[in-house]
């Protein structure tokens, strides 16, 4: 079983600290986030990026696309043009850090209503150009499912099932426990053979992104439901700070956090 953690956990800290939590931690997988404000502030300083490398290369390491700000069904052209530029950086930044996968999210409506033919047509735009950026990278592509929201694309199972059969065979799929909560199911049914990557994390009054053993939706079967199928990718924990009982935590806090949910995957599998 290949536990990662994501690198957004700790975002406060310099990226050569954070690669020695992990290897304090005894992680050797890592979904990197590169909107970390160490790496995100440097990200144009070859030197730096070259430094990292060496780092990178000891991990197994999926990665994370920028979405901080950016929405490829946005209504403004610029914000859109501006997604694709990200993305396809991201797939190159993949491709010399040696990133298994890179993790994308669908588009949304600007506004607090369903989406309408024109978000899905800029989000089937932004997915044609950063599939052909990957594929000439020799870099799986994969869509998250999103959080249930009425402006967001990719929360349905049925959908992201459509979207997936839309791209057969060079789109793939990664799968958020917390993020598909009641609908897990769903989507192990619609979905499974698309799956290359996961998030996982516990859910408390239909929130995401808490420590996985305090979870109130038990996710252990599903993650034994992906081991039995043959699945050999990550399970990711993706942890927000912000749903820790003590906020601000410290480094050693975090720490023990994660070791402790690490100790939980693994017991209960």
């Amino acid at each position: 079983m290949r536990i990662g953690l994501s690198t957004l956990f700790f975002w406060e800290y310099p990226m050569v600290e954070i690669f020695d939590i992990f290897k304090d931690i005894g992680i050797k997988c890592m979904e990197f986030f590169p909107e970390n404000p160490d790496f995100w502030d440097n990200r144009f300083d070859l030197d730096y990026i070259t430094e990292l490398r060496k780092e990178f290369l000891k991990f197994d390491v999926a990665l994370h696309n920028p979405h901080i700000e950016l929405n490829p069904s946005s209504l403004n052209p610029y914000v859109r043009e501006a997604v694709i530029k990200e993305t396809i950086w991201s797939i190159e930044l993949a491709k010399f850090y040696r990133c298994e996968a890179v993790t994308v999210h669908p588009g949304r409506r600007p506004t607090n209503r369903p989406p309408t033919d024109e978000e899905y047509e800029a989000f089937f735009k932004y997915l044609d150009k950063s599939l052909e950026a990957a594929i000439n990278k020799n870099i799986t592509l994969c869509l998250e499912n999103m959080p249930e929201r009425i402006n967001r694309i990719g929360w349905k199972p049925e959908e992201v099932e459509w979207i997936l059969k839309r791209y057969d065979g060079i789109l793939y799929m990664t799968l958020d426990f917390a993020h598909a909560k009641e609908y897990m199911d769903e989507f192990l049914e619609r979905c499974i053979d698309y799956i290359k990557h996961t998030h996982i994390s516990g859910v408390i009054n239909r929130k995401d992104h808490f420590p996985l053993r305090e979870s109130e939706i038990d996710f252990i079967p599903y993650v034994k439901a992906l081991i039995d199928y043959g699945y050999k990718g990550m399970f990711n924990l993706e942890l927000d700070d912000r749903r820790l009982r003590k906020n601000p935590a410290t480094k050693e806090e975090k720490i023990d956090v994660v070791i402790k949910d690490i100790e939980f995957l693994e017991s209960a599998v």
